[in-house]
Formats: structure tokens, sequence, C-alpha cells
């Protein structure tokens, strides 16, 4: 035992003291460190190739927690440079806890160039401490297009136990909302590397092996910014929504939701203030409102309900009921919007002049499951599959569902309702647009698309849209064109409730509606002395047979009043830009 006590002392002696200097030598030498190279992330057009969202160079201070030395100096050189108080630095550093140590956290993003300088001459003393270069998202259009593109945000825990697998890691900014999430595969790209030689003080001595990142494809999408950004602009001061698609495609040309967001103070994160006002803003501007608001159709599903008697043979076009201004029902009263009532009316008339009674008996003839039928065929009650995350299905009342929902049995005056696009039954714009562009293409009902084309960064087509036909409605031709004739009444006629959709050279179909957001005999004033949040929605749909391009379009202003004077001259102004002609409106308010 004493021998091997000696044999070992000597050993370590050996080691300490004659061969101290070498391994000492050896332990200051080089390691290899990794550096994660994140890639650009695709951009987003719109379809003539305008960048509506891009990146640009921004430079990050990060750390790798298990290569920091002393924390405690990290914050006396760099919290005054930074911009950052002591604490709120000292708080970031201890929150890397939560990573792995050797994985890098994000303290600073933006940084300035003075910032980077002034951090370049202290970082050979701030062993652990790095500089990544990382793009930034910018969003020229600003708030053009918003609720469809989107944000970025930094990932989240839920988000980075997901993606795992898929190499996100703490601090990577990813897509939250619209096309920035939904495509978020395609657009984040390929994550980079370089394997550096470094000291023990952190200096780089050489660089290893490196792979390039790869940037994310781009999204083409079918929208015109330019329309886009007039229709918003017509918007202005006004909360609702409007969506433009084409008739025989499916594309959507602009889809508007008012009040909006600039995109570009989510990136890379939107401070606090500036979320509290957003989510606080009692509008909403954050709703994507052309596919998660929900509303009443009224007059609008005047189309459905004739669409499907005409469909089940409930009566012959030329069929007449009586208004007299209102149905009495069980000793309820149903009022027509004309007090006066229109007389003896046939179903042209009906859709034309949207009388309210002939719509009720219409409703009581065929009943509220016969209806839904028909708004389930037009595209209602389901998403759209548009191609934008959480779109809202709406409903369709049925007498099952009420049964099942309220432990009650459906009721003749809620057919009613139910027939004139009130009740229980509420739908999406772009629902809404779905239905109109059906009857202008011959009863083919579409599946809409906000994406047109999805390229690599080598240019290469990943994807292509191609019109996709869901299903034909069961009407035929002649029935359609009955409808599609109404329709153009409701717009030429002398007593057409759309006449203020008129375009000369162009024709012109449509149907206003005016949705109910209490009821009447709740009112205790009138329509222009009620508070804004019980006033009606206007609502106006139309689309234009101007071959070789069709456009449908849906508006509703939320609180607007009457549709035919509201909603109407706005889809005026929408199709006289989108086919470069004059609009009548502009020559009228001249003079």
């Amino acid at each position: 035992m004493i021998a091997v006590l000696a044999l070992l002392a000597a050993r370590l002696w050996y080691l300490q003291l004659v061969q101290g200097e070498s391994y000492a030598a050896m332990s200051l030498t080089n390691r290899v460190q990794t550096l994660r190279h994140p890639p650009s992330r695709g951009r987003i057009l719109d379809r003539n190739g305008r960048v509506l969202a891009d990146n640009s160079p921004s430079f990050t201070l990060s750390i790798i927690r298990g290569e920091l030395e002393n924390p405690r100096e990290l914050v006396e050189a760099c919290s005054a440079t930074l911009g950052m108080p002591p604490e709120r630095l000292r708080h970031a550093i201890e929150r890397s806890a939560s990573i792995p140590r050797y994985l890098m956290y994000p303290l600073k993003r933006n940084l300035s160039l003075e910032q980077i300088s002034l951090i370049r001459t202290r970082m050979a003393d701030l062993r652990g401490v790095v500089l990544e270069t990382k793009p930034r998202r910018l969003y020229p259009y600003g708030s053009t297009l918003c609720h469809v593109i989107g944000t970025i945000g930094q990932i989240s825990r839920p988000e980075l136990v997901k993606g795992a697998e898929t190499g996100y890691r703490s601090g990577d900014l990813v897509g939250k909302t619209g096309i920035e999430k939904e495509y978020e595969p395609y657009l984040k790209g390929v994550e980079g590397w370089e394997r550096i030689e470094i000291d023990a003080k952190g200096r780089q001595l050489g660089t290893l092996a490196v792979k390039m990142p790869e940037q994310g494809a781009d999204i083409v999408l079918t929208a015109d910014a330019e329309l886009q950004r007039f229709v918003e602009e017509i918007f202005v001061h006004r909360a609702g929504s409007v969506v433009a698609l084409d008739c025989d495609t499916g594309e959507i040309l602009a889809m508007v939701s008012t009040p909006g967001f600039d995109p570009n103070l989510f990136s890379p994160s939107v401070s606090e203030c500036e979320w509290k006002e957003l989510s606080t803003d009692p509008l909403h501007p954050l709703e994507n409102r052309a596919v998660r608001g929900l509303y009443s159709p009224a007059s609008t599903f005047k189309i459905v309900t004739a669409a499907a008697a005409l469909a089940e043979g409930v009566i012959k076009p030329d069929h007449t009921f009586t208004c007299k201004g209102e149905l009495e029902l069980r000793g309820q009263r149903f009022r027509c919007w004309n007090h006066y009532g229109h007389g003896r009316v046939a179903l042209h008339r009906a859709i034309v002049e949207s009388c309210d009674v002939y719509f009720y008996e219409l409703g009581l003839k065929l009943g509220p499951d016969r209806i839904a039928k028909y708004a389930s065929l037009f595209g209602m009650g389901k998403p759209t599959g548009l191609g934008l995350p959480q779109e809202l299905p709406g409903l369709i009342p049925t007498s099952p569902w009420k049964l099942r929902t309220y432990g009650e049995p459906w009721k003749d005056g809620e057919t009613i309702n139910m027939a004139i696009g009130q009740g229980y039954l509420v739908c999406t714009p772009v629902q809404l647009a779905v239905m109109t562009a059906a009857v202008a293409n011959g009863g083919r009902v579409l599946k809409p698309t906000i994406v047109k084309q999805i390229r690599g960064h080598d240019g290469k087509i990943i994807f292509e849209h191609a019109t996709v036909e869901r299903w034909t409605l069961p009407l035929d031709e002649k029935s359609l064109a009955f409808l599609r004739a109404a329709m153009s009444g409701v717009v030429t006629e002398r007593m057409g409730t759309g006449k203020k959709c008129q375009i000369p050279g162009l024709k012109v179909a449509g149907k206003t509606g005016t949705s109910q957001v209490v009821r009447q005999k709740q009112r205790v004033v009138g329509e222009s002395q009620a508070p804004y949040h019980e006033r009606t929605h206007a609502i106006f749909v139309a689309y234009v047979d101007h071959m070789p391009k069709k456009i449908a379009v849906a508006v509703v202003v939320e609180h607007g009043g009457g549709g035919g004077q509201v909603a109407a001259p706005i889809a005026r102004k929408v199709i006289c830009k989108y086919y470069g002609v004059p609009d009548p409106g502009d020559k009228n308010k001249d003079e």
C-alpha cells in the first residue's frame, strides 16, 4: 500500500510540476463551437409581384449560458449600451436558465450600428456573448392586407415543444396569424450553421465547416395590393368587411377587414403598450371579419330562399302573394320594410323590391330544413377552406338543431325570420361572396383561395392554384337565369333597392340586405338616433357579368344602416376600380 501511494504521489508530482505548464496550455487551447445561421423567411407577394412581406438584416445580442462566466460583468458592461436597465438585463439572463446550456438565448434584438460597434470592443472580455445576424420581417405596405398576411412573433413554449423535431429553438420567430402562420413550413426556410474554432476567451480562430442557410419559399397571393389599398381607403372610419373574388376561379382579389393594424408593430415583438391598445379596442382590429365575422345575411339570403323554392317546385316564378305591409301569424305581426305594402307581388318583383311578406309566405311553404339544405349547398354553415387559419363556419339552423340546442321545437315564426336571413342564421362575408359567385358562374360552388402560387428559393414552383369546384347547385339553367335577371333588376329597375350600384357600360347584378342587430320592438328611438351598437348592418352583394372577367363582391358595413344606401355605393366603387371605369358617383358629387 505504501508503495502504491508513493507511486501515485510521484505521478501527481510529475503531472503538476513537470508537465503542469504543458497541460495548462492545452486547457487553454482551441475548442469547437457551432453557430446557427437562421434563414431568411420567404417573401409574400401580391398577384402582380408587389412585395408585401420582406426581410432586412437585423443584429441580435445573445448569450450561451454554458459559457457565460461572469453575468454581473456582462450587465455592467452592456446595460447602458443596450439601453436596458440593469435589473431588466439581469432578469433576461436569469430567464436563459430555462433552455439547455449549449443553446443561444437572445437578450436584445435590432441593435443599432453604434451598439454593435461598442459591444464588439468588449467581446474579448465577455466569454459566452455572441452577436447574431438575423433577418427582420418588414411589411412595406403597412396595414394593407394585414389580416391576410398575418403576424410573426417569438415562439412560445408549447410551440417550441411541438416544433422541437423541426429545428426550432427558443427565441426563434414564427408565424402567429394569417398566411405567416398557415404557411409557416414553407416560409421558414432551412437553417444553416458554421463550426468555428475559439480559444478559452471566446475569440474566433478559424472556420472548420459551413452550411449556408436556404431562404424560405415565396408565397404569391391572389389578391391585388392596389385594389386592396383602394378599398381600405374608401372604407376608412368604418367597421366591416369587403370580399371581392373571381367568379370563375374562386381567387380572392381583395379581402378587407376594418379597422386593421400595422403588422410591422409585431416585428419582432409588439410592445406591451401597443398590444394593450390593440387587444382592448372595442372594434377588435386584430379580428379578420372576412372569415371570422358572423352576420345575419338579411335580405341577401332571399337569393337562397328563392333558389330553394324554384328547385323544390314549391312555386312557379309567376306565383303571387299579396303584401299588405305585414303578415299576421298566430297573433304575431311580421312587418315588411315597406309599411304600406307592395300589393300583389310575383317572385321577380319580390327580389327586386325585397318584399319581406312574399318571402315570409315562401318560407312557410318551404319549411326550415329545406331552406337549410340549400343554404348549405350555397356554401354556408361550413368553412370555405380558402387557406387562412381559424375560419369560422357560421350557422345554418334546423329544427333538429334547435331541439338539441334549446330543448324546444321549431316555431313557424322562426321559419319566417330564417326565410329573410334573420334569426339564428349567421354567415361570414367570404361565404356571401361564394354564394354570389355561384349564381354568376352557372351554379358552380367554388372553393375560394387566397394563395395563387408557392415558389421555392430556386424559383421552382412548389404549388400552383387550380380551380376547385366543390359541387354544382341542383338548379336548372332556367331557374339560374331567372335569379340572375332578378338580381340585375335590383340594380337596374326603377324600384330596385340597389340602384346606387348602377355603372354605365357594365352589367351589374346585386342584392341588398339590412341586418337587424336588435328587434325593432325593442327600439325606443329610430335608426338614426339609436346607439351605434344597436344600428343595423348594411349588406350588399353583387357580381358583374363582363367577359372575360367576372367579379363577385360582398360588402358588410357594421351598424351602417341600409344596404342599398350605404353598402351598394361601396360595391360600386370597388367594381369601378377593378374594371378601370369612371365612378358615376364621383360625377354626381361634382354636379
